[in-house]
């Protein structure tokens, strides 16, 4: 690994998101923010997930730093996120969601330790999206109040654990995905 690598522009996407993150999460409570302007916020957080690694594989800035600060950083933002806002999310919602990258955690920490090659999923990417929008919906139905996202939520939880637990099973397992 090498220092110059944290100057990478896909590396500095990386930390900008951690830091500006923690910034925001550290200095206004989500009621606060106009809903609008917290829902375009909570979209850039989650656009900023996929954009890193698109300039690095696009750009050929594929790092070791990067693979090892990526994954990390998407986990700890997704994290710190889901605390900042659990106020507008349903009890069981919240607790799901912080069990689901717990094990999603210890699958990366077994990754790290093992040194197992891993491709990140389509599928996964995909519920990363969908969790991304339904987090903006809760939002949203915060200030429209209708309950309706419950009816989304659901199946978005389902699709996102049976991602996770793919995942865990091959990671396990040594299949291909």
């Amino acid at each position: 690994m090498k220092f110059k690598d944290i100057l990478l522009p896909p590396n500095l996407i990386t930390l900008f998101r951690l830091f500006a993150s923690v910034y925001l999460f550290q200095n206004f409570y989500p009621l606060d923010i106009n809903t609008y302007v917290l829902v375009a916020t909570i979209a850039v957080v989650g656009l900023s997930d996929s954009l890193d690694g698109i300039v690095a594989r696009r750009f050929n800035m594929v790092s070791e730093l990067g693979i090892i600060l990526d994954p990390f950083v998407d986990r700890t933002v997704f994290i710190l996120l889901v605390v900042w806002l659990q106020d507008l999310f349903p009890s069981i919602f919240f607790q799901a969601l912080i069990a689901r990258e717990v094990l999603v955690l210890l699958g990366g920490i077994y990754v790290l330790l093992s040194k197992k090659p891993i491709e990140v999923s389509k599928k996964g990417k995909l519920a990363t999206v969908f969790m991304f929008i339904t987090i903006c919906l809760y939002v949203l139905d915060v200030s429209l109040n209708t309950g309706l996202i419950n009816f989304i939520a659901f199946p978005v939880m389902v699709f996102y654990y049976f991602v996770a637990l793919e995942y865990l099973y091959y990671l396990v397992f040594n299949y291909e995905q």
